[in-house]
């Protein structure tokens, strides 16, 4: 069920109905939004709800183990156990056939040589199987959340929650569990009792309403005018074999494909956040203009902020960040970006991107540069825009099925001879507005909702019919699914 479809749109009016003024009591309310969260997920494949409810299970029995010792080895061996048990489930299904496979070949070359040594023919005595793994939908994002809440435990930071309902409502939150924010449970459980306990009556719950239907229309826009446009009739074209056009359109897709990926994703973390606001919770922001970075450090302040401060809480300072010198430091930095990049998939390409970011980081950070922007607007300027173009070439590699098809996009930056056949003005101008968006200062965006806020509620409504009937004559039929709902 996607966020930009009718059928959300019902199911989520029910929701609504049903939590403000149907149920007024808080255990009512947890266990009717616990339930339509796992509605929402069995939506996608009802057998794998079992699946989610035994990742909150686990977590839930290691919190309550954890919290309730005080003998730091037993807390720390508790910990353990639980990201073990938490790394098999995730790891079973994303990265099985890959080591499988990679597991396989190893065998062969080793049981090849073992009988060329003996001068003897036959292969490997053992294989391991190839399954046709089912991936479940947001997987990767509800086991992190699993794990934030027993890592917030184990530091301290959340005491052990005693209701399975308030952990099971954290993990499963529908506008969340499919594709993030990756809401830390420190976050998020401590606002349940707070939002729960609000009475039901008009006026008596202070859900900011016109923020969120800015923020929904906001993600609409970017999901359904810029990342469908432009994945269909220009970036998927041209990535999909390269060498068929001209070298300007060969680069430009690269850059479209750093636009895409941008609207699509936050699009879709401004619906979630704004679905999220309508029952009353609060989310931290996701993204910050990250084009606009200056170094790829200041990226990933902007980028996936809340994966990013995950790697960085419970991964980065878990190696000790900056604590024993640089030398670790860079180490840290550095293995914190490869494993952000397995978090994604078991595919060399996610490996080979993983590794740019850290070895960016890490130079970076061995030279001072990350947090240094410099005072002049012009070097300034060329900071952002060769910060966008090592983005730009990693989302490539992040892209690609495979390195081989790297290659295919770099050779065929030669193809001068080509004829353009796909760049129309109206190509350029989203791709010429999709950037545009980040230079965009706050202060103007902030006048902005303040000057559609100041509007009579009318007028608001009006302007929100208005932005949908428009949206919906020009906006493609069918809705694309989101590019991270793979992870």
């Amino acid at each position: 069920m996607l966020f930009p479809t009718v059928s959300f749109g019902v199911f989520f009016l029910c929701v609504f109905i049903g939590f403000w003024y149907v149920f007024r009591r808080s255990a009512e309310r947890r266990v009717f939004l616990t339930a339509a969260s796992f509605l929402f997920y069995a939506f996608w494949d009802w057998r794998f709800c079992s699946l989610l409810l035994f990742s909150i299970a686990a977590s839930w029995g290691f919190g309550l183990l954890i919290g309730r010792e005080k003998e730091h080895f037993r807390r720390k061996l508790f910990l353990v156990l639980s990201i073990i048990l938490n790394l098999l489930l995730l790891g079973f299904f994303k990265y099985y056939n890959f080591f499988a496979e990679s597991a396989n070949g190893l065998l062969g070359t080793l049981a090849a040589a073992g009988s060329a040594a003996a001068q003897g023919g036959g292969q490997s005595a053992f294989t391991f199987p190839a399954l046709a793994v089912l991936m479940p939908v947001g997987i990767s994002f509800y086991t992190f959340k699993s794990m934030s809440y027993v890592f917030d435990v184990y530091l301290c930071e959340l005491p052990a929650v005693r209701s399975f309902l308030d952990v099971a409502l954290y993990v499963s939150f529908f506008p969340q569990v499919a594709s993030g924010p990756i809401v830390h449970a420190v976050d998020f459980i401590p606002q349940i009792e707070g939002v729960v306990s609000l009475g039901a009556e008009p006026g008596s719950k202070p859900i900011e309403a016109s923020k969120a239907f800015g923020l929904f229309l906001s993600g609409l826009l970017k999901k359904m005018v810029f990342a469908n446009f432009l994945s269909t009739l220009f970036v998927d074209p041209v990535l999909f074999d390269p060498a068929l056009y001209n070298s300007v359109e060969v680069l430009l897709a690269a850059i479209g494909y750093s636009v895409v990926i941008y609207c699509d994703f936050s699009g879709y973390s401004d619906m979630a956040i704004a679905v999220a606001l309508l029952l009353g919770f609060k989310t931290p922001a996701n993204f910050n203009r990250p084009y606009m970075a200056f170094s790829v450090t200041e990226f990933w302040k902007r980028w996936h902020i809340t994966f990013s401060s995950w790697l960085k809480n419970y991964l980065y300072f878990s190696m000790g960040g900056s604590r024993f010198g640089k030398v670790r430091t860079l180490f840290a930095l550095f293995f914190t970006m490869l494993l952000g990049g397995l978090w994604h998939g078991a595919a060399l390409t996610f490996i080979v991107w993983g590794v740019m970011q850290g070895v960016a980081l890490a130079i970076e950070r061995g030279f001072s540069y990350g947090n240094a922007k410099h005072g002049n607007r012009l070097v300034a300027t060329l900071q952002i825009a060769i910060t966008f173009a090592f983005v730009t070439l990693s989302w490539i590699v992040f892209r690609a099925p495979n390195l081989d098809s790297v290659l295919v996009w770099f050779s065929s930056l030669g193809n001068f001879s080509n004829k353009i056949t796909l760049l129309s003005p109206l190509v350029i101008a989203l791709l010429a507005c999709g950037l545009a968006m980040h230079a965009i200062p706050e202060s103007v965006r902030a006048s902005f909702r303040s000057l559609y806020l100041a509007l009579p509620a009318v007028f608001r409504g009006v302007v929100i019919a208005v932005f949908l009937a428009l949206l919906s004559v020009v906006s493609m039929s069918g809705v694309a699914p989101f590019i991270y709902f793979q992870f």
